[in-house]
């Protein structure tokens, strides 16, 4: 088996597999043992060859997401190390574990290492299932039981369930007439893959499944080999970690400075694409770059393949790939950047107070190192050789949670690892696996549900109370903390505990060393603010120019003054609210408490007049 963790790096919608129901009114007949299924298995797979075979090589073809491109990989049958290198425009690059590191690199040849429980439990199962243990005596530690026959598509299966010792069970269905492996299914985190295998060819007497589709949350990679080579002796250099060398981007000053809006928490700034330009881009370290559909249209971006992408919310977004030549930022260029095509403007442009065009991140950040300086409002990129090192503040090291920079932070004095996010706009969000394992954290005067973010995926929900966070050897009191209530996304992922937004980050100048990863904190003049938050219990957004009301949350004041989801705010206080702006809506929201607002509403095409008394309610 030559298996990877390849197609979890595309996260998107939760599978559903379609499986035929047995009557039970008909005798069935008793399921093979699971001693029947390994033995029927090695006998079939070739078990007999496998101590003549150390490596396997692998050259041939790849789809990802609808994008054609070519393959190629290797595989340590002792060891279970492998490598997989996809040419493949945009959405190509490779990933990879050699022993020491779990490393993958984007399409441009930046490379990095992985430090999440993701990644490890994921690597975990490759190289168990690349070493052939399920097939060894001892089964490699794992425990292994059967699930009984299964019929999808006409075809019967003999199922096991495979844990193997310190990571996550994940199930192995058998061809019942070949009995050879034909569907792998794992669930890591808040991702789930289905991996099938097919068109089995002898390699040196050892059977390999020639064609290899997943189907990780929607998003499918279909790998087609024309050749697979035993003990090839390029192995060595094959299965080593790529060394990065990208020469894809200039600052000719060495440092660039770029004001920036802070829209809803969000840090706004202007970017050229292709020369044209600007357009307001959100600076996002928990995102790629991303590009609008309409936009990438106007600019004449050939976008390719389809995908599924999530973020926060439940929901999943139909995306595509473009290629950029020329991304600006301030004084900095990147040559032939790959974006992600989605539609922006209906997400993240109708939460946002102002209209976005896109998001930046990890791409900018991989390459400068860059300075969040919420107390000027600027944007600093440097390159690595003109960086001074930091004489105030605290550095702390981080570790990569896919391209997300994670470090050790406590929620109410425990202790756990969280991502730091300047596209969330609130300070904090508690992650909904978290809660459910340590519920103290949630104050009894916490409000009840609601919206509290918006963005890939659609609204996230949770309630609102306040804790105490640690970060960076920094004690931050009365954080208020969105209480995730997400199944579904990145905030029910159970291997962190918080996500830290810009209400937090805000309080600090914040600089990542991508390269070095680390990130130095020096607090600011709003070190020591005080937290507040919306005053309305309102969450709004702008659709086809209007000012909507997508949610109310139950007793706070604009429930008690009668809103509800759906009404148009038509005026505020006599003013027109399109001509306001979503903006000054939610800063006229934010007034202080006991501040009054006569708000002209639409409800269901009727409208109204209702009196909106501010009050603090978190």
């Amino acid at each position: 088996m030559n298996v990877s963790p390849a197609s979890r790096s595309v996260a998107a919608s939760v599978i559903a597999l379609l499986l035929a129901s047995v009557s039970p009114a008909v005798a069935q007949p008793a399921s093979p043992s699971v001693d029947a299924v390994l033995a029927a298995s090695a006998a079939a797979l070739g078990m007999a060859a496998l101590p003549r075979i150390q490596t396997l090589h692998q050259r041939g073809t790849v789809t990802i997401v609808g994008v054609k491109g070519t393959a190629e990989g290797w595989t340590d049958l002792r060891s279970g190390a492998f490598s997989q290198f996809a040419d493949a425009g945009p959405v190509g690059g490779a990933q990879g574990d050699d022993g020491t590191h779990i490393w993958t690199e984007d399409a441009s040849g930046v490379v990095w290492d992985d430090g999440s429980t993701e990644a490890r439990l994921a690597a975990l199962d490759a190289v168990y299932m690349n070493r052939y243990l399920l097939w060894l005596p001892g089964r490699g530690g794992a425990t292994v039981t059967s699930l009984g026959t299964k019929t999808d598509g006409g075809h019967t299966y003999d199922a096991l369930s495979v844990a193997p010792q310190g990571g996550v069970p994940f199930e192995l269905w058998f061809d019942a007439s070949t009995h050879l492996p034909a569907r792998m299914i794992a669930k890591i985190g808040i991702s789930t893959s289905t991996t099938t295998f097919s068109d089995y060819r002898s390699v040196d007497g050892l059977q390999q499944a020639y064609t290899q589709t997943s189907d990780t949350d929607g998003n499918v990679t279909t790998s087609t080999a024309t050749s697979i080579v035993a003990n090839d002796p390029g192995a060595d250099a094959g299965l080593q970690r790529p060394v990065e060398h990208v020469t894809d981007f200039s600052l000719p000053s060495g440092t660039t400075t770029i004001p920036f809006e802070l829209v809803d928490n969000h840090v706004a700034l202007p970017v050229m694409i292709d020369g044209k330009g600007p357009y307001r881009f959100l600076f996002d370290t928990g995102g790629a770059n991303i590009i609008d559909a309409d936009v990438a249209k106007q600019l004449g971006l050939g976008a390719a393949g389809g995908g599924a992408g999530t973020g926060v919310g439940a929901q999943t977004e139909a995306i595509q790939f473009a290629t950029v030549d020329a991304l600006g930022v301030g004084g900095a260029t990147l040559r032939k950047q790959g974006f992600i095509v989605a539609p922006v403007h209906a997400g993240f442009g109708m939460s946002s107070g102002k209209p976005v065009d896109g998001l930046i991140g990890f791409e900018v950040l991989a390459r400068f190192v860059t300075t969040f300086d919420y107390g000027t409002q600027n944007v600093v990129l440097r390159t690595a050789a003109s960086v001074v090192p930091q004489a105030l503040g605290k550095t702390v090291p981080f570790v990569f949670n896919g391209q997300h920079a994670m470090i050790g932070c406590a929620i109410d004095d425990i202790f756990g690892q969280c991502v730091l996010d300047t596209g969330s706009r609130i300070g904090l969000t508690a992650l909904t696996p978290f809660l459910a394992a340590h519920p103290t954290v949630v104050p009894a005067n916490a409000t009840a549900i609601g919206a509290n973010g918006f963005g890939v995926g659609g609204a996230s929900l949770g309630r609102l109370g306040r804790t105490t966070l640690q970060l960076a050897g920094y004690t931050i009191p009365d954080v208020i903390t969105d209480l995730s209530t997400q199944t579904a996304g990145a905030f029910a992922d159970p291997y962190y505990i918080g996500n830290v937004g810009a209400g937090v980050l805000r309080r600090f100048a914040v600089t990542f060393d991508y390269g070095r990863q680390t990130v130095t904190f020096v607090p600011d003049a709003n070190f020591g603010m005080h937290d507040t938050y919306d005053r309305s219990g309102t969450f709004l957004i702008s659709q086809g120019g209007k000012i909507l009301i997508a949610d109310v949350r139950p007793g706070t004041p604009a429930a008690n003054a009668g809103l509800k989801r759906g009404d148009a705010i038509a005026t505020v206080d006599g003013k027109d609210a399109a001509t306001l702006g979503l903006a000054a809506l939610r800063d006229a929201f934010r007034e202080a408490p006991g501040t009054r607002h006569v708000l002209g509403i639409v409800r269901a095409g009727t409208p109204q007049t209702v009196t909106l008394t501010l009050a603090d309610y978190v």
